[in-house]
């Protein structure tokens, strides 16, 4: 549409143009001595419009003269330019792949004509992180030294990459450093939490494993799951310090009961206790968790009955007292049946050691169960019977490769 107002408004510009040369009749009179030369008005004002249009094309030809040398270098500018970025691109794209070389030569093509900052600070970012799966750590750490004079604006990627790249290279202070100076520019920033989470994990940290349990899962960005999984390891940690049954019992007082029902803990916490030599309190807290069928596991129940010759007598015919009620619930539980004759048999309830212990080799027969019924059958005088259980156990033994 624009095309054709163009077209009718040249096509006015001539008709009027036209008219106006049939109505004007004058002459103009140049006089250059000793020259005198008469012409058409209408021919003067044509020259004239000629003459600026030859002198405008003129000096735009001297114009692009002189500038061509500034456009040919704004044209090499552009064309390295247009190279220095599509090798960015390519960096990522072959970083992405797997193809860590490729990626770290690609990176460092881009950064020398590249004039945005931002750019070269990630062509550098993603040159470092090749360097480092590569395990170059001399280059690396080059890298991650020119990130330092980079703008404010990418720093804290570099940092959150350093601190990534310090992890996997199993440095964790210089990581835990890192993951610092990220919190200082952004302390909420919740990819740094779950990084410092790991660093202090690693560092066996458990305190600080807890607190930040607690701020990833309030911010919605742990599962219920994972958080737990964090805290059994915090206090796997916390339990391996105590020396002492009295700091393991104030330990227990602080923990959420939820978290005290663990039987994964418990097992740890009874492991411990038996290492103190508190065998009473082992015994204690193994029941506790036996009592309860959520918590209970074969693997409690095995424990139980490792405690069978270090507790009193009193307490051993407590637990076989209520381990009465726990087999209600979990009849073929042979784990716990061997548990419970190894506590009858340092009873000397022989006839109850036994009864357990073929009940438990009835449900699922055991190097264990078969050993520890051929000690009971060598105590009651039963030679040969006893040595066809530990016939049984080593053949049980060579089966699973021993």
């Amino acid at each position: 549409m624009r095309f054709v107002f163009w077209v009718v408004g040249l096509f006015a510009l001539a008709v009027l143009i036209g008219l106006a040369s049939t109505i004007n009749t004058g002459y103009a009179i140049l006089f250059v001595p000793p020259y005198r030369m008469e012409v058409s008005f209408n021919f003067l004002i044509l020259a004239i419009v000629l003459l600026i249009l030859i002198a405008y094309g003129v000096l735009r030809l001297l114009g692009i003269a002189a500038n061509l040398p500034h456009e040919v270098r704004t044209y090499q500018r552009q064309r390295k330019l247009k190279a220095s970025r599509h090798a960015l691109r390519e960096a990522a794209i072959a970083m992405f792949e797997g193809r860590f070389q490729r990626a770290e030569r690609e990176a460092l093509k881009s950064i020398d004509d590249e004039y945005s900052d931002e750019n070269r600070g990630l062509a550098l970012m993603i040159a470092a992180r090749s360097a480092a799966s590569v395990q170059d750590l001399e280059r690396r750490d080059g890298y991650l030294a020119r990130l330092e004079d980079m703008p404010e604006r990418i720093q804290l990627a570099r940092h959150m990459l350093e601190a990534q790249i310090r992890l996997d290279g199993k440095q964790p202070l210089e990581a835990l450093a890192a993951v610092e100076r990220a919190r200082a520019i952004s302390s909420n920033l919740t990819s740094a939490l779950r990084l410092e989470l790991k660093i202090r994990l690693m560092l066996k940290q458990p305190e600080h494993v807890l607190t930040l349990t607690e701020k990833l899962l309030k911010a919605d960005a742990l599962e219920a799951e994972q958080a737990r999984r964090y805290r059994l390891a915090a206090y796997r940690q916390q339990l391996a310090s105590f020396s002492s049954e009295r700091e393991i019992r104030d330990w227990l007082k602080r923990i959420p009961g939820v978290e005290r029902q663990n039987p994964a803990l418990v097992a740890d916490i009874a492991n411990q206790l038996i290492k103190l030599d508190a065998y009473d309190m082992a015994a204690e807290l193994i029941a506790g968790a036996l009592s309860d069928d959520e918590q209970a596991t074969p693997e409690l129940a095995r424990e139980l009955g490792l405690l069978a010759g270090h507790i009193d007598s009193p307490r051993r015919l407590t637990l076989l007292r209520d381990a009465e009620n726990w087999l209600k619930s979990r009849p073929r539980d042979h784990l716990l049946l061997l548990s419970l004759g190894r506590l009858a048999h340092a009873e000397q309830l022989w006839g109850k050691a036994q009864n357990y212990l073929e009940a438990s080799l009835s449900i699922q027969p055991t190097l264990c169960a078969h050993a520890e019924l051929a000690k009971l059958l060598l105590a009651i005088d039963k030679p040969e019977k006893a040595e066809r259980h530990y016939q049984d156990a080593l053949k049980i033994a060579l089966e699973n490769g021993c």
